[in-house]
């Protein structure tokens, strides 16, 4: 009986332990766990983002992306490199100095300030789009070594990103722009686009959560066996994307034909003005923390103002053949120069002259006597208003906010001001984006575009948020105007300044334009026949129209042709 009692005593007082215990964990699991749940993996995890930012994606016209593009990727964690007891930090820099030239990869921005770097004590991307044999290089040169790893790894922009110009870039907030914010009730992130299209959409931008690149390491810091692992995303998707009407491969195609040239070129959709491809050249590194470039190299040369020369002969070509003006009858011939009212002499660039001509025949030979005296039978106020129905007094580009000037600036009165805007070369200034313009107008039948660059916002799932719609194109000269001077601008490929421009593969339509100190241009419109695309190409430092920017236009085309399967189709 005493026995029994004992027993019963013992047993109720373990099952009352148990029960406290049971409540205990209980308590833990369900009012702290996920307080201690974090903190162990704080304790047990080194993380970084898989994306450099928590931003939307830009997308071509297709859907595919032009950033956060994933690539192989070589980073470094700083605190395990300090739990390496045989090599210090001074080692791991010339290391990493080293391993990066044996890459030939030490030019790469991420490589600059390396030692600041390793001492934050932060994991950081160290070079970018790594091939796989570079990727076995840094394994065996690394693999005795703490904290180095290559991965894959979602940088912003890639090595060789395309449309710099046009998505702009992401910084640091400065101590300014975090004050802006904050009086706009906006949160204050550390990045922010700085220009283009990343500053436009900046807030609808952010908000894209990712996952994490984990470290595991014991109690002393150490690296566990197994090495990196990936922690899914958290949190709610509150980012959008943009979708572009760019298109990444024209885009690319025309990048690769403007290498290691300084200028601009633009690519438009005919039909409705859509921006198929927009380079400003050189480009520019995207990458956060690379020494500032010199020069001009962050302006958008595409959407920037210069004379536009014998491109503008354009617009008095179309004011004469609306009004039924010609000089034709007058029997004109060019004897290499004109001399105007106040005595002054412009010369044509052929000292010989061209003789007789016509306007399709000045056209072609670019003469500058010809649309002086145009110009004067004209007059500056016809001039002037074509030259406003045909968009070369605006820029207008539905998506992203562009500087808009009216660079036609001349006096009606004065006969040298009209001689001198008739050859574009003083008095007005346009940009490519405006001559892409005026050349779609041509090759769509006298009807102008609007030219737009992005299409809508959508979620990470596909759904449209915003439409950026398309304009109706207006009818803004005679489409029998416009159907003559298409005739005229093939033959001016075909037998005249725009000879080089000339292709066995596509039917090219065009413009040359050589300013006086200003470069050179080359604008037209291809198939000739059947017109798809208008095209501005200006090179700062070119000496021929046509043998500089007109080439640049040629490679295109015929990339676009065979890529199409429209080549040789249309030869006119």
């Amino acid at each position: 009986m005493l026995y029994s009692e004992r027993l019963r005593r013992v047993s109720s007082l373990l099952l009352l332990a148990f029960a406290l215990l049971f409540v205990r964990l209980w308590w833990l699991n369900c009012w702290r766990g996920d307080d201690f749940v974090a903190l162990a993996q704080n304790q047990r995890l080194l993380t970084l983002a898989e994306r450099e930012f928590q931003r939307g994606d830009f997308l071509d016209r297709n859907g595919r992306s032009f950033t956060n593009r994933a690539e192989r990727c070589l980073l470094v964690f700083p605190s395990l490199t300090r739990q390496d007891e045989q090599h210090n930090t001074a080692y791991y820099q010339t290391f990493l100095t080293e391993l990066l030239d044996s890459l030939h990869l030490s030019s790469s921005p991420e490589a600059y300030n390396l030692k600041s770097r390793l001492a934050a004590n932060e994991p950081f991307l160290l070079a970018r789009n790594l091939s796989e044999t570079q990727e076995q290089q840094v394994n065996e040169r690394a693999s005795n070594l703490c904290g180095i790893f290559v991965c894959v790894y979602q940088p912003r922009y890639a090595a060789d990103s395309p449309a710099a110009h046009i998505l702009g870039y992401v910084g640091p907030s400065s101590e300014t722009e975090q004050q802006q914010l904050a009086s706009a009730g906006l949160a204050d992130p550390e990045y922010i686009g700085k220009c283009g299209l990343e500053q436009q959409y900046d807030a609808l931008l952010r908000g894209r959560p990712s996952a994490q690149i984990a470290a595991a390491v014991d109690e002393q810091g150490r690296m566990a066996a197994n090495g990196l692992r990936e922690i899914p995303p958290g949190g709610q998707d509150s980012a959008l994307n943009v979708r572009l009407t760019l298109d990444a491969t024209y885009q690319q195609i025309c990048e690769e034909a403007m290498q290691g040239k300084n200028g601009a070129a633009v690519l438009l959709d005919v039909t409705n003005g859509d921006v198929l491809t927009m380079v400003s050249s050189p480009g520019f590194d995207q990458s956060v923390g690379q020494p500032a470039a010199a020069g001009d190299v962050y302006l958008n040369k595409a959407l920037s103002y210069y004379p536009p020369a014998s491109v503008f002969k354009l617009v008095l070509a179309l004011a004469a053949l609306d009004n039924d003006i010609s000089i034709d009858g007058e029997d004109f011939a060019c004897s290499g120069g004109i001399t105007l009212s106040n005595g002054h002499t412009v010369n044509c660039w052929q000292e010989k002259g061209h003789g007789a001509e016509d306007m399709q025949a000045a056209l072609a030979n670019s003469c500058n006597p010809y649309f002086i005296t145009l110009g004067q039978k004209l007059g500056g106020k016809l001039i002037a208003e074509y030259a406003w129905r045909l968009g070369m007094t605006e820029q207008v580009l539905r998506g992203l906010d562009v500087k808009s000037q009216n660079m036609l600036d001349f006096s009606s009165a004065v006969p040298a001001d009209v001689a001198n805007v008739s050859i574009g070369e003083k008095g007005i200034r346009a940009t490519p984006l405006m001559l892409a313009r005026l050349m779609a107008t041509i090759a769509n039948g006298g009807k102008l575009v609007e030219p737009r660059l992005v299409i809508n916002l959508e979620t990470a799932q596909g759904r449209t948020v915003q439409s950026i719609e398309s304009s109706e194109p207006r009818q803004v000269v005679k489409p029998e105007s416009a159907a003559k001077l298409r005739q005229m601008l093939r033959t001016a490929v075909t037998n005249g300044t725009g000879k080089p421009v000339n292709s066995q593969l596509i039917a090219i339509s065009g413009k040359t334009g050589t300013s006086q100190n200003f470069g050179v241009w080359f604008a037209g419109f291809f198939p000739s026949d059947e017109p798809r695309w208008a095209m501005a190409v200006y090179i700062a430092d070119g000496e021929s129209g046509g043998g500089d920017a007109g080439r640049v236009c040629r490679e295109v085309a015929e990339k676009l042709a065979l890529l199409e399967g429209i080549a040789n189709q249309s030869r006119v």
